[in-house]
């Protein structure tokens, strides 16, 4: 993903937990909440309970790789946070970007 639509400053991340709202799935968390710009940005992270760094790392690849294919269809003007889930590490990534495309129109943010 270009640079300018990722959640990279700690102070936005904080802010997406802190007053976002969240859509569980059983692979991934989505978390969102408006920025006030038109475009929306995105952040990809795994904690301890995915795995070891190798397992992190192919969770934190295979949301940001759907996020990227389902970028277009993403509304304008949200901070969104990917959260893997441990299961993530058992599917290919043509699941992974359906769970994320069914998250994105349950929570109202696909065009």
């Amino acid at each position: 993903m270009e640079r300018r639509i990722r959640l990279r400053h700690t102070n936005d991340v904080r802010r997406v937990y802190e007053e976002g709202q969240s859509w569980p799935h059983p692979l991934l968390v989505l978390v969102a909440r408006p920025n006030g710009l038109d475009f929306t940005r995105v952040g990809v992270t795994a904690s301890r309970s995915v795995g070891k760094a190798v397992a992190r790392n192919r969770a934190k690849r295979l949301l940001r790789e759907a996020a990227r294919r389902l970028y277009p269809q993403f509304g304008a003007g949200w901070d969104v946070m990917l959260i893997a889930r441990p299961r993530i590490l058992e599917v290919k990534e043509p699941q992974v970007e359906k769970a994320l495309a069914a998250l994105l129109k349950r929570a109202g943010l696909s065009m």
